[in-house]
């Protein structure tokens, strides 16, 4: 897909159709919002000026309410259980961030309340954002260039169930060979090597060769070691191929 460059940033935005519900188990699908269709959001951070700025953002929008703040991981954790929220903007680098296992986590918080989960924060790099829509995360978005979109993120995750990313990061330049470029736009259409086989009227070892070495060169210029299943679809979708709207 194109990127929508804005407020100098870069928007990828993904339809969860896109991708293999069996790769996405620790995703929900949407759930009604609070009372009168009004999305219920917690503000998950440890610096008071900055969730007044959020605060006076999202207040806005008429759809959207702030229940309650948290400045601590264990914060997150009791508010989510008492207030169940359908949005969560959340800052992990909040006290005991070193010692945080994100995956248990986040886990934890759906155990409480499938919610959608927005990381806001002002750290970058893609290897960590593939990491925490790995995780179960619905966005990423970067603090610096965000004020004044928020309230269209958090409709756009819960609303429309799609996977975001905001960053200032540009995507890297990666060379693909005409064959492997073909592959991409198959893995981005979601389709199996034995289908791309069948296709191309080639050997599926051929095929995953050719993933392979895709493969490589998308972890060389992400930073992501190993790429997975799910991340290989998002990266194929975002870098522009594949025939499907996402």
């Amino acid at each position: 897909m194109t990127p929508v460059q804005q407020n100098q940033g870069y928007l990828y935005t993904f339809s969860r159709q896109s991708f293999c519900a069996d790769e996405f188990t620790s995703y929900e699908s949407p759930r009604n919002s609070g009372k009168n269709g009004i999305i219920l959001t917690l503000i998950a951070d440890d610096h008071p000026y900055l969730i007044h700025g959020v605060e006076a953002d999202l207040n806005k929008d008429p759809k959207i309410k702030i229940v309650g703040t948290a400045g601590s991981h264990n914060e997150v954790i009791t508010k989510v259980s008492e207030l169940k929220p359908d949005v969560i903007l959340l800052d992990l680098r909040m006290p005991g961030y070193e010692k945080l296992d994100l995956r248990k986590f986040i886990t934890q918080i759906k155990a409480y309340c499938k919610c959608k989960i927005i990381i806001f924060t002002s750290e970058t790099g893609w290897a960590r954002i593939h990491r925490c829509l790995d995780l179960g995360a619905s966005a990423y978005i970067e603090k610096a260039i965000s004020i004044g979109r928020l309230p269209e993120f958090i409709r756009r995750v819960h609303e429309q169930n799609e996977l975001l990313i905001f960053t200032a990061e540009e995507l890297p330049k990666i060379q693909f060979s005409k064959r492997q470029q073909e592959i991409m736009h198959f893995i981005a259409d979601g389709k199996e090597n034995d289908e791309i086989a069948s296709i191309l009227n080639i050997d599926v070892k051929t095929v995953q060769s050719y993933v392979n070495e895709v493969k490589g060169k998308l972890s060389e210029a992400f930073s992501i070691h190993p790429i997975r299943p799910r991340t290989l679809l998002l990266l194929a979708s975002k870098l522009g191929f594949g025939t499907k709207v996402v």
